[in-house]
Parts: structure tokens; sequence; C-alpha cells
């Protein structure tokens, strides 16, 4: 849109910066940011990281030692390893770069990121407890904490990913820049 000195001088030639509009000034709203670093988010994707590749090696290593020999189970150590290892190489190179490749914003991908991560650790807890029922998973049933010490690495792992995912989106939700008003003091 032209400016009204624009209409006026119809044959003199009009500088450029006079013919765009300039941003309305709202002084009664600003920006409050949070002083804290996302050092903290990349701190709490690299613990969720490890702690899912705990958990992955742990099921590699049971799988190779036996436990693919058994019909089914066997299979889903497989899995539960191979999906590990997608999620911690999606944690360590960050919600950028998967941002660029899938097409949405950093906040998604790294909210994606860290769901995949909570969705792998309770479908393991979850699989881990039917295995202890009395009917078992896939007819496959243990007891306690065997095979030691693994069941207890990989409970401790997959619990300690849904405390640092739970604790990266309460980071990052109190990071949030607000939009907050101010007085706007008359003079």
């Amino acid at each position: 849109m032209q400016s009204e000195r624009a209409t006026a001088l119809t044959h003199d030639q009009v500088p450029d910066d006079q013919l765009t509009e300039k941003p309305v000034s709202r002084p009664d709203l600003r920006v409050v940011g949070n002083a804290r670093s996302q050092r903290l988010i990349r701190g709490f994707g690299i613990a969720t990281a490890a702690l899912v590749a705990a958990g992955g090696y742990v099921h590699f290593c049971l799988y190779r030692h036996g436990y693919r020999t058994i019909p089914k189970i066997g299979v889903g150590f497989l899995l539960q390893a191979v999906t590990s290892v997608a999620v911690v190489v999606a944690l360590l190179v960050g919600p950028h770069l998967i941002a660029r490749v899938a097409h949405v914003t950093d906040r998604l991908a790294g909210a994606l990121t860290e769901l995949a991560a909570a969705a792998l650790a309770i479908g393991t807890l979850v699989a881990f407890a039917l295995s202890r029922t009395p009917g078992g998973l896939f007819n496959f049933q243990e007891r306690g904490l065997e095979p030691a010490p693994q069941a207890l690495i990989a409970l401790v792992a997959e619990i300690g990913v849904l405390v640092a995912v739970g604790a990266t989106l309460v980071a990052d939700h109190s990071m949030q820049p607000a939009v907050q008003a101010v007085p706007v003091r008359r003079v």
C-alpha cells in the first residue's frame, strides 16, 4: 500500500523505504523470555538417548545369548534393540535436523522424538510385566528380576527414560516465552 505522500508526488520517484509501511508498535505487549538455556533440554535429550541405548543393548545381548531361539519373544527382543538404535539416533541428531527432514517445526520434531522414546519404554515395561504374569507373554514366563542383572538394568533404564522424557517436557514447557501485558505509562 502506498502512503499518502507517494500519491501526491506523481512525477517524482519515491524512495522504497517510504513506500513500505512501518510495523505497528504495541508498547502494551512484550515477549518475556526465560533465562534458562537450551543446553538443559539438550542434556535431557542426551540422557534419554543413553538410557534408551542401555535398554536396547541389554535386549540385544539377551537376544544374542539365547532369546533368539524363543518363538515370538526372540523377534521382540531384536525389534526392541533395532528400534532403540533408531530412537537413539533421532535423539542425538536433535530436533532441528529431524524437523528439516520431516518438514515440521523443531518443537514438534522434538516432541515426537521424545514421544517415541517414551512409547518404546512403556512398551518394554508392559512386556516386562506381562512376562511375569501366570500366563506369561506369548506363553513365555520369567520370574522376578531374572535374568540377573539384565532384567534390573533394563527395568532401571526404561523407568529412567520415562523420568528423563517427563523432565524434558516440563523444562521445555517452562522455557516457552510468554506474551504478557505490560501497563503503559501515560506521560
